[in-house]
């Protein structure tokens, strides 16, 4: 699944038709089959998620730590939910088309304990089509994924995906970017920067402490490489088609055949194609066949870094609430980025009491505006 809106000069040269635009609509309200990559918040999964995802939090990863919090164990980052289901949505999508991920709005009901075992369902929520300035006629679907542990709903993810006429060589949405070089004292200079990171710790954010303006420190992620890439998808891995040759091949048989229990949350295309579409998050020659610049991250992984920044100001007994992120730009392998931000409002909300409001950014080595976020966060009396 790629991770932002084409941007490249060319048109392509396939539209997308009425009938492709009727057959994507009818699938709305319909569940998919999704296959989940964790179903329990063990002590295993946890780590490697957080691990996956750069986020060394004491809250996630030490039981003795946890034990002494408000929660009296571990539990998962709030995006954990990732790691259970990717909640990507593309039904319906005719060969063809490609898939870009141009953001999420999750919704955070209450934290995931440790032991906790976790259900996803998925159902196409919406379909609407619009005109791209340069891609032409584009059909965004929004897919909504609720999660549940036993009959509770814990969290909702709602992705957007675009669906776009494929690039190819000639119509391609980004020009091919190589890896950026770095001199001995800029990754000097990351690596500290890395190293400074307020990790979230028991300081907290108390109603009447939280002002319009409070910086929110920066994180820094990258410079993205395949170990990176590794990792994330050890921890949560994607779409139902990252499966080892054998398996996967069993998997392609039961999409062929319309199994009952074959993912049906992408179109057959996906699922069937050799090489494996998702490979470009990992191979740079397969990226540049989709059009886009090189080896890119993942849409929720971009999620979860956003995410990873608020936990870290938030402290122990604050509830992230929900966050909204819009994916602009891809990053691709040697991209560095920074994330920060800022908060632009305080208020009363009648549910959760005293909330912050906080908008951020993330902006890479070369300058450029790659995602942006909003975000509630439910602010503990003192």
């Amino acid at each position: 699944m790629t991770t932002t809106a084409p941007t490249g000069k060319a048109v392509p040269s396939k539209q997308i038709s009425d009938e492709d635009v009727a057959y994507m609509k009818s699938f709305i309200g319909q569940s998919a089959v999704v296959v989940q990559w964790n179903e329990e918040a063990s002590a295993d999964t946890i780590r490697h998620y957080a691990w996956g995802i750069g986020d060394e939090n004491p809250l996630w990863l030490d039981e003795t730590y946890a034990r002494n919090t408000r929660f009296a164990t571990r539990v998962a980052p709030p995006t954990f939910l990732y790691s259970v289901c990717d909640a990507e949505l593309a039904m319906g999508m005719s060969e063809g088309l490609q898939a870009l991920h141009l953001g999420a709005d999750v919704e955070f009901h209450r934290p995931i304990r440790l032991g906790e075992r976790i259900r996803a369902r998925s159902f196409v929520e919406d379909v609407r089509e619009r005109e791209g300035r340069r891609s032409g006629r584009l059909v965004e679907q929004v897919g909504r994924t609720d999660y549940f542990v036993g009959e509770e709903l814990v969290g909702t993810v709602r992705n957007t995906i675009v669906c776009v006429a494929r690039s190819t060589e000639s119509t391609r949405m980004h020009e091919p970017r190589d890896p950026h070089l770095y001199t001995d004292e800029e990754m000097a200079e990351i690596r500290a920067e890395i190293l400074a990171e307020e990790v979230r710790g028991p300081r907290a954010r108390f109603a009447g402490t939280v002002h319009v303006g409070d910086v929110i420190p920066k994180v820094v992620k990258g410079p993205l490489d395949l170990i990176t890439m590794t990792a994330y998808y050890a921890g949560a891995i994607g779409t139902a088609g990252y499966r080892g040759v054998e398996t996967r091949v069993r998997q392609q048989e039961r999409v062929r055949n319309g199994h009952p229990l074959a993912p049906t949350n992408l179109g057959p295309e996906h699922f069937l194609s050799e090489p494996f579409p998702s490979l470009g998050h990992q191979d740079a020659a397969m990226a540049r066949a989709i059009g886009m610049p090189g080896a890119y991250d993942n849409g929720n992984q971009r999620v979860s870094w956003m995410t990873h920044c608020l936990t870290n100001w938030m402290g122990d007994d604050a509830d992230l609430l929900k966050i909204s992120v819009r994916i602009k730009q891809p990053g691709v392998f040697g991209d560095t980025q920074w994330i920060g931000g800022e908060v632009t409002r305080v208020f009363e909300d009648e549910t959760h009491g005293a909330c912050a409001e906080l908008t951020l950014k993330a902006v890479n080595q070369l300058g450029v505006e790659t995602t942006t976020a909003v975000a509630t966060v439910s602010l503990p009396e003192a």
